[in-house]
């Protein structure tokens, strides 16, 4: 348990839906090959704002913004950036006979005016579209990714804070956007809601156990298979390197209602076995030889039949089917081996309940 805890702690919250294919799919190998010769496949935006229109030709809102272009360049995962910036640096060298000491931003305002003209005018207007709006007050810098990973982009977006704190600039503000910054905000929105669904969930499967067996001992101790179980798979999935993605985000909800049917079904059989025997021993050994028989091949069939899904052709498929057969053997074993061992050991908190009900005749109640 300790071990599965410190494995949980090392779990990253990330989305990356290029490796929903297997690693020597075409989608991947594709992806690398071009992450590893071009800019890269993710795309992710950084426009910058100005408070009054045509800002974008001012000479210092442009030095402001290739700086902070060129220290995003820096970002491991970042493989190129394209901006305004790039294309009036072009222009003027260019114009001056091509010379290399050319190319730096003009220090003339009218300068660039008239190289943002010429380019709309020998270009379609899409072109220039893609990198500054009209009124030439929001320039759009393009950030190239090598990698679809949600947190890629958040290292862009805390770069780029960085820089601004680093140099305060009144004049210009930044903001997020693109395919890479929608996945981003998926992954923020989608991925940690559900793990506060999840942790409301735990809570409020305890309180239907503890209505379920009206004691909130007795919820307390069914409550035990299904702690141990998921914390176990989530240590594991936390030592293993496995993000916590949208399918495991999925399950994380699904294995509450199946860890915790095994203990319901254990406790409600040996609370009616107790009620006729009257003996501790002998009605966990039954319980155990009887009902568990027929938990541990419910779980054998629960984990045969969704073992299928490892030979899909998708990453999500395969883990559905290794963690939910995971989950419905580790949880049978888990309700067989620590249930009795905790009705023993709390035996004199839970058998005198027990006894209370028995004589009140609300075992048998549905």
């Amino acid at each position: 348990m300790v071990l599965a805890i410190v494995g949980i702690s090392q779990i990253r919250v990330n989305n990356n839906m290029v490796k929903w294919f297997k690693e020597k799919s075409e989608i991947r190998q594709a992806d690398k090959i071009m992450n590893e010769n071009l800019g890269g496949t993710s795309l992710g935006y950084l426009v910058a704002q100005t408070n009054t229109p045509e800002g974008m030709k001012e000479p210092e809102n442009l030095k402001y913004l290739e700086g902070v272009q060129k220290d995003l360049e820096k970002v491991e995962v970042v493989g190129k950036t394209t901006g305004l910036t790039d294309l009036i640096k072009r222009m003027h060298r260019v114009i001056n006979q091509d010379k290399p000491e050319f190319e730096k931003i003009p220090e003339d305002r009218k300068v660039i005016a008239q190289y943002l003209f010429m380019f709309g005018m020998a270009t379609k207007p899409s072109t220039l579209d893609n990198l500054v709006d009209y009124p030439y007050q929001q320039a759009n810098l393009m950030v190239q990714l090598k990698t679809w990973d949600a947190q890629a982009m958040q290292k862009v977006i805390d770069r780029a804070d960085d820089y601004q704190k680093s140099f305060p600039n009144g004049n210009l503000k930044f903001k997020p956007a693109g395919i890479a910054y929608f996945n981003l905000v998926w992954n923020n929105e989608v991925l940690f809601d559900m793990v506060k669904v999840f942790i409301l969930a735990l809570i409020l499967v305890y309180l239907i156990l503890s209505f379920n067996f009206r004691s909130f001992k007795w919820g307390l101790l069914s409550y035990f298979p299904l702690i141990f179980t998921i914390v176990l798979i989530y240590g594991v999935v936390g030592f293993i390197g496995k993000d916590f993605d949208m399918p495991i985000s999925v399950l994380s909800t699904l294995s509450l209602g199946m860890a915790v049917d095994f203990a319901i079904h254990f406790i409600q059989r040996f609370k009616q076995r107790y009620e006729t025997e009257k003996d501790l021993q002998k009605a966990l050994i039954w319980t155990v030889e009887r009902p568990g028989k027929g938990i541990l091949r419910n779980a054998l069939l629960f984990s045969l039949a969704f073992s299928v899904m490892i030979f899909a052709s998708l990453t999500p498929y395969i883990t559905v089917g290794i963690f939910i057969a995971c989950l419905m053997t580790i949880s049978a074993f888990l309700t067989l081996i620590y249930l009795p061992a905790f009705i023993v050991l709390f035996r004199r908190f839970l058998i005198t309940e027990l006894k209370t009900e028995a004589q009140n005749g609300s075992i048998n109640s549905p």
